[in-house]
């Protein structure tokens, strides 16, 4: 309800979040101890149009990774944070491990990513805030890591052989689903021309 979600996206999101969960905690015990050692702190900046799926996937990738996790969602859906990290720590992260920090953007982000105590930063959102976060952590002399998810420009190929039913949904769905707010929302159709 926060996220404005139609009840099969919310459903979808949910498995999502699963997904990442069982993901992370399977790649932390079989690949990440062998590789390499954790960075730090990690702070994970979160959007408000996967406020479950992609905050859960930060933080279950930094944890995993054995960092210490800031997770500060998008303000307008700070309330599915606020529950998913109550679940985590519910499961078993120790609650000094993952702290949820809550406000705008433009001061509390900018506070954290401005931080020299930290060593990371996990961001999906616009490209122009993620230039602002690596200007911030370059001021302060950080060799802080940046991860930044800033959308995509997604293709849908239709050759000859496609069902016109199936590739109109598809089309549909892929393009105007989450109101077409989304990084891997369709912005390219290339259909074969006979």
């Amino acid at each position: 309800r926060e996220a404005g979600k139609t009840y099969q996206d919310a459903i979808d999101e949910v498995r999502e979040a699963v997904d990442f969960l069982r993901y992370y905690a399977n790649l932390s015990n079989v690949v990440i101890p062998n590789q390499r050692e954790p960075l730090g702190v990690f702070v994970c900046i979160s959007p408000w149009n996967f406020p479950l799926a992609i905050f859960t996937g930060q933080v279950a990738a930094a944890l995993a990774a054995g960092n210490a996790v800031i997770a500060k969602p998008a303000e307008n859906t700070s309330l599915i944070a606020y529950r998913a990290t109550q679940l985590l720590i519910d499961a078993g992260i120790p609650c000094g491990l993952l702290q949820l920090v809550l406000g705008e953007g433009a001061n509390v982000g900018n506070e954290l990513t401005s931080d020299s105590r930290v060593d990371g930063v996990a961001f999906t959102g616009s490209t122009q805030v993620a230039k602002k976060i690596k200007h911030n952590l370059l001021n302060n002399n950080n060799n802080a890591r940046l991860i930044a998810e800033t959308g995509g420009l997604n293709a849908m190929v239709v050759d000859s052989t496609a069902l016109s039913e199936q590739v109109t949904r598809d089309v549909v769905d892929g393009a105007f689903k989450s109101a077409g707010q989304r990084c891997s929302a369709l912005r390219i159709l290339l259909i074969q021309e006979d």
